[in-house]
C-alpha cells in the first residue's frame, strides 16, 4: 500500500513538528495522518470523497473524529517530489470563530490564491514544497543507513552463531561477513561488493559499536577464506568480546 506523507504545511496545521529522520512522516502518531493512509485504497475502490469546490486539481477529503484534512496523489510535473500521495492540509471540523467548516475555509484560501487571475481557485500552494522534498530525501538517506547497519549487525550475529560466512544484501551493497573465534581472540572480516562509495564503507564499519576506523585493516588477499575479487574490498579487525556481546544484544533486541 502506498504511504501518504504529510506536508510541512499539514504538520503545522496540526501543531506538529518534523520527528527525527529515522521516523517516516506517515508513521507519526496522529489520528488524521493514520486515517490518511487509507486514502490510496479508498481511491482505488472508488470510495474517496473529492473536494469539489477546489477544482483546479483533484483533492480528497480525509475525516476522522473532529479532524479534517485534504490529500491527494501528486502527478509528475506538478512539483519536484518523488513521492506520490500526500496529506496537504489539516485542521478541525470547525476552522474559525465564524463557524465556517474546514473545507469552506480551504476553498476560501484557494479562491484568494487565484485572485487576479482568470481561475476560480488555485491550490498550487498546497502542493509539497522544497522543504518536503528535502525532508523526504534526508529521511530516505537516514533509513538507508539504518537498514545497512542493521544488515551488518545481523550478519555478524548469524556468523558468530554458525561459525560460517554469511551473505547479506542492503541497498547497493552485497556483504560477506565472517566471525571466527580462536582460543583468546575473535576475528571479524567484512567483504563489501557493489557500489563502493567511501561513505557507505564508513557506514558499514561504523555499524560495529565501540570500534573506530583505526581498528580496521584492508586485506590485500584471502582472509578467513574470503578472497577479494575485482570491485570487492575485505576489511578485518579483532573484535573484543564486549563488542561482540553488544552486537548480539542489539540484534536480539531488534527481534523482540
Amino acid at each position: 500500500m502506498s504511504s501518504v506523507r504529510p506536508t510541512k504545511r499539514s504538520l503545522d496545521d496540526l501543531g506538529l513538528r518534523f520527528p527525527p529522520l529515522d521516523t517516516p512522516l506517515h508513521e507519526i502518531g496522529h489520528e488524521l495522518i493514520s486515517k490518511a493512509q487509507r486514502l490510496p485504497d479508498e481511491h482505488a475502490a472508488g470510495g474517496a470523497e473529492r473536494i469539489l469546490a477546489i477544482s483546479d486539481r483533484v483533492w480528497f477529503k480525509v475525516k476522522v473524529g473532529e479532524h479534517r484534512g485534504a490529500g491527494g496523489r501528486i502527478e509528475a510535473g506538478d512539483c519536484d517530489v518523488s513521492h506520490q500521495w500526500w496529506l496537504v492540509a489539516g485542521g478541525l471540523r470547525r476552522a474559525d470563530s465564524k463557524e465556517q467548516d474546514f473545507y469552506g475555509s480551504l476553498e476560501t484560501e484557494c479562491r484568494r490564491a487565484a485572485s487576479g487571475t482568470s481561475a476560480a481557485v488555485n491550490s498550487d500552494h498546497l502542493l509539497p514544497q522544497e522543504i518536503d522534498s528535502l525532508r523526504f530525501t534526508a529521511e530516505q538517506a537516514a533509513l538507508g543507513v539504518i537498514a545497512l547497519q542493521k544488515a551488518v549487525r545481523e550478519g555478524i550475529a548469524d556468523s558468530a552463531h554458525s561459525g560460517a560466512p554469511v551473505e547479506a544484501t542492503a541497498g547497493r551493497q552485497r556483504l560477506i561477513i565472517w566471525v571466527k573465534s580462536g582460543d583468546a581472540d575473535t576475528y571479524l572480516a567484512i567483504s563489501a561488493e557493489g557500489f563502493l562509495d567511501p561513505k557507505e564503507i564508513a557506514i558499514i564499519l561504523d555499524a560495529v559499536p565501540g570500534m573506530t576506523a583505526d581498528d580496521w585493516a584492508i586485506e590485500p588477499g584471502e582472509v578467513l577464506g574470503i578472497t577479494p575479487d575485482v570491485g570487492q574490498l575485505v576489511y578485518s579487525a579483532m573484535i573484543p568480546p564486549e563488542v561482540l556481546a553488544a552486537v548480539l544484544a542489539s540484534v536480539d533486541g531488534d527481534l523482540e
